[in-house]
């Protein structure tokens, strides 16, 4: 996961001059994000419902080998998940944040990773009902985590503009110096 994240910050530029090349529709606007946040947030609410319960019941469910998922395992997926909420709020106040942006985008991957894991193994426990929750849950969250890449690659790309921008003017100035200082040690003999 750290490689893709590396991958992604590296080749934002890229991607996003590629995407409006392509014709893409526009980026997401900060006050798209408010809404969406919003959302976002909302889809939150079930899923703290189902951890409180699967935290509350003698859980039959098991893991990938067969081994019984512990409270532990919950109880780490439930702090994940007020985590991410966390983030969700500190990104409502500072939504051009692109760290914020990018650690919502990792929070909201691995959580879409807990729901296959969680829905699999309500599944293997044939518990179909609950299986099927968490499976239409994490469809949602992986709608959402497309969302949010978008938006972290519109800010990355705005970010990269405004650094080759700076970098353009730092240039000028530093050229506008060096011909003044000729200029000047030209009339001094």
């Amino acid at each position: 996961m750290r490689k893709a994240l590396i991958l992604l910050l590296v080749s934002a530029p890229l991607i996003a001059g590629a995407a409006l090349g392509a014709q893409q529709p526009a980026p997401p606007t900060s006050e798209d994000l408010r809404e969406f946040l919003s959302r976002h947030r909302d889809a939150m609410r079930p899923l703290e419902r189902i951890f409180d319960a699967l935290a509350d019941e003698d859980l039959p469910l098991e893991d990938e080998r067969g081994q019984p998922l512990t409270r532990r395992n919950i109880e780490d997926r439930r702090k994940s998940l007020r985590e991410l909420v966390e983030t969700i709020d500190a990104l409502a106040l500072a939504p051009q944040d692109l760290v914020l942006a990018t650690r919502l985008l990792l929070q909201t991957e691995a959580l879409t990773d807990d729901l296959f894991d969680l829905s699999q193994a309500a599944y293997d426990s044939d518990r179909e009902e609950l299986a099927k929750r968490l499976s239409d849950l994490e469809t949602v969250i992986n709608r959402h985590n497309s969302w949010i890449e978008t938006y972290v690659l519109s800010l990355a790309a705005d970010r990269q503009a405004r650094l080759d921008e700076l970098q353009k003017e730092n240039g000028e100035l530093k050229k506008k110096l060096q011909e003044r200082s000729k200029a000047g040690a030209g009339g001094v003999h």
